[in-house]
């Protein structure tokens, strides 16, 4: 049976594809797409990462598998963390596959943390997070940069692909000038753009070191990498894409105009290794969870609300795939990102989950096989490479677990600092909640809820 290689490019756009494909620029993307088939991907609403990725992962929308935002309450400390996978309720296509006995990778994926005992190696969306101070000025060594544990499993990998990770202050001179020309002119005493840049780039190397180092280590069935950096490159510098808009000033243009491009181009770079590693006789998926303006639509100030940034997104990413399993050279229309889960289910002929959001992309595969179906995965039971159950939680009852034991005095209660940014977590949470409910018409599913899903929220909510 074939193997999968699923890469996951945040924020890609056939807008800026398509100008460097036709330059010679993303060689690569171009076999790829002339050997197998190419469409747009749908995204959801609302446009929010973490949530999108889930729902690539698993086929199902935010309010099915329980990721509903950027962070989420700690039961711990009372206030808030980064978002974990442990509120995730339903399982990803990498637990299913590992219920029959297939051994998958996962590298990086949002979120990841902390790491499934899957069958296989899986290191966590921060495993590349960089700690300040790394080097002195005669390059020695001042903070070691532990991995600590949780971000890789298993654990017997943990010390190896720390050492694999990039940090920003190994990157020299000649490779910023890649991405900034004229990195020299910059007085980054002033100006910590260039620092961006270099951060991103360092990030975007340590998931690549990482699968790399996986994929040549041992067998495997399925590989899943996620690079944020294209979203974080445009997050930071899609202002000063060409051509140069009237409210930005010439010398910023002249800076980093080149970085959105470059950005592009090591993306491609990279994946003429992972395809390489792969393989002729892997099926190659490549998907965006939401495209990126790069023209006249790009957004001059972002929205002082939740998630404001989200509005520089475009409806649409991007969905590329050739292997033996697809077929070459067509166009794919009607594509969402909940249909990734169920097409690659295709690939290995096992049944798509009936309680699914998405569907299998029929028209994009050599042998569009009859659809077979199953009430639902997460009835079926073995071992399928998830967190137990008393480790698994629903971040919003978590908190509101805690509370209740702060006001029956069994514990502490940790500050009203702490205490404001949780709730505001958890009011995010729930108002992201409703705009997934929203968007597909199903806001009376929540009426029990409903009045603490908007009541506390701002007027723009």
């Amino acid at each position: 049976m074939p193997k999968t290689l699923l890469i996951g490019w945040d924020a890609a756009d056939w807008k800026v594809i398509s100008p460097l494909i036709d330059a010679g620029e993303m060689p690569n993307l171009k076999h790829l797409i002339e050997n197998g088939v190419m469409g747009n991907l749908a995204t959801l609403y609302p446009v929010l990462s973490p949530m999108l990725w889930t729902s690539i992962a698993t086929g199902k929308r935010a309010h099915k598998h329980g990721i509903h935002g950027f962070s989420e309450p700690d039961p711990a400390s009372g206030g808030a963390r980064p978002i974990t996978n442990l509120g995730r309720k339903t399982k990803a296509v990498w637990n299913i596959l590992n219920q029959q006995g297939l051994r998958s990778n996962v590298i990086g994926w949002w979120p990841s943390y902390p790491c499934e005992p899957i069958n296989g190696v899986m290191v966590s969306d921060h495993f590349k997070d960089a700690e300040r101070d790394y080097l002195a000025e005669d390059g020695e060594t001042l903070n070691p940069w532990p991995l600590r544990p949780g971000h890789v499993h298993p654990e017997a990998l943990r010390e190896t692909l720390a050492e694999v990770r990039v940090h920003p202050q190994e990157l020299d001179g000649e490779t910023l000038q890649l991405f900034v020309p004229k990195a020299a002119e910059i007085d980054q005493a002033k100006d910590k753009r260039l620092h961006s840049v270099a951060k991103i780039i360092a990030e975007a190397a340590s998931v690549q070191a990482a699968a790399t180092y996986v994929m040549q280590q041992g067998d495997w069935d399925f590989t899943a990498v996620y690079f944020d950096a294209i979203d974080h490159f445009c997050h930071g510098f899609m202002r000063y894409h060409p051509p140069r808009l009237g409210w930005v000033s010439e010398a910023d243009f002249a800076l980093y105009k080149d970085v959105v491009n470059s950005g592009y181009r090591f993306h491609d770079m990279m994946l003429g290794v992972l395809m390489d590693l792969a393989g002729p006789d892997t099926n190659v998926i490549i998907c965006s969870d939401h495209g990126f303006h790069p023209d006249h639509l790009r957004v001059q100030e972002i929205p002082n609300e939740p998630a404001g940034p989200a509005d520089e997104h475009r409806h649409f990413g991007v969905f590329a795939a050739c292997g033996p399993g697809f077929k070459r050279d067509e166009l794919v229309f009607g594509a969402t990102l909940l249909d990734i889960t169920p097409t690659i289910l295709r690939l290995y002929d096992l049944p798509v989950g009936e309680d699914m959001d998405g569907r299998p992309l029929l028209q994009a595969l050599r042998e569009p096989t009859p659809i077979a179906l199953i009430p639902s995965w997460d009835d079926v039971p073995g071992d399928d490479g998830r967190h137990p159950e008393d480790v698994r939680i629903d971040p919003v009852d978590a908190r509101e677990s805690l509370q209740q034991l702060v006001d029956l005095g069994y514990i502490e209660d940790v500050g009203e600092d702490r205490k404001q940014v949780a709730e505001t977590t958890v009011k995010e949470l729930r108002y992201n909640l409703a705009r997934d409910l929203a968007d597909l018409s199903l806001i009376h599913i929540s009426e029990p809820t409903r009045p603490r899903l908007v009541s506390r929220m701002p007027s723009s909510a």
